[in-house]
């Protein structure tokens, strides 16, 4: 049964262990978002794009911040999978103790992304038409977005991690080559899969044009946004699939920890 106040001692504990990280990054991505432009300008006098570079190197500091999550994460099981004393002693199930290191690297992706997205977009701000609110809400938006994508990639590297160490009890270290291997082979087919007529019969259903939401956000006479349709089938269907991916990869991961 979910407890709230454990669940909020659980996250106090990996902040503790694991804030360095956000620290970091953050002052990394200040450091490339921001000071590299300027210091380019600074000892280059013809050099008058200094905005753009900011906001070119912006959007990098974003891709990179994805793959820093990820590192972060995988940090995070790494230390507690190397004294599996950590999950066998405590009160708290596997699931509850993955969830929360899942849910501690969210909350500081999505705040990493929130400070580089509200730069990248403060840069290019001359482009877009709208109110302080108008450009919060598109934050907020693109914000959201990229979060949830991240929360399917850590679950989706969650049953990888599971999958690499219950071969590697068999095969030792040339597990993570089938690992990997496996992880692009399975990528590819479902794109492959997402793509397909077979898929927009099944999937896309119920629709709902997110057009109204063009109309609440910044104008660009440059940009646009066409957010197109959203399907509820298809957005109930990966709802229920990542539930499914989550479960299966914590009783996997919890029988290789208790082996």
């Amino acid at each position: 049964m979910f407890n709230l106040k454990k669940f909020a001692g659980l996250l106090k504990k990996e902040w503790v262990l694991y804030r360095t990280w956000l620290f970091a990054g953050v002052f990394i991505g200040l450091m490339l978002s921001m000071v590299v432009p300027y210091l380019i300008r600074r000892f280059s006098v013809e050099f008058t794009m200094e905005n753009q570079l900011s906001f070119a190197f912006s959007i990098l500091v974003l891709v990179l911040g994805g793959f820093y999550s990820v590192l972060q994460f995988l940090a995070s099981m790494r230390h507690d999978l190397k004294s599996k004393e950590i999950w066998l002693h405590s009160t708290s199930s596997i699931a509850q103790l993955v969830g929360v290191k899942i849910a501690f690297s969210l909350i500081g992706y999505a705040i990493f992304n929130l400070i580089f997205m509200s730069i990248a977009i403060y840069k290019v701000k001359e482009e877009f038409i709208g109110n302080f609110a108008q450009m919060f809400l598109l934050l907020l938006f693109f914000v959201a977005v990229i979060v949830m994508f991240q929360l399917m990639m850590f679950v989706i590297m969650l049953l990888f991690l599971a999958m690499n160490l219950q071969m590697k009890h068999f095969i030792g270290g040339f597990s993570i080559v089938i690992t990997m291997f496996t992880f692009f082979i399975s990528m590819d087919l479902w794109f492959k899969f997402t793509e397909s007529d077979f898929y927009d019969k099944i999937f896309h259903h119920i629709g709902i044009r997110l057009t109204i939401l063009e109309q609440i956000f910044p104008q660009s006479p440059s940009f646009q946004f066409g957010l197109g349709t959203m399907y509820v089938v298809e957005e109930v269907a990966t709802i229920i699939l990542v539930a499914i991916l989550f479960i299966i990869a914590t009783k996997w991961l919890e029988k290789v920890v208790l082996r």
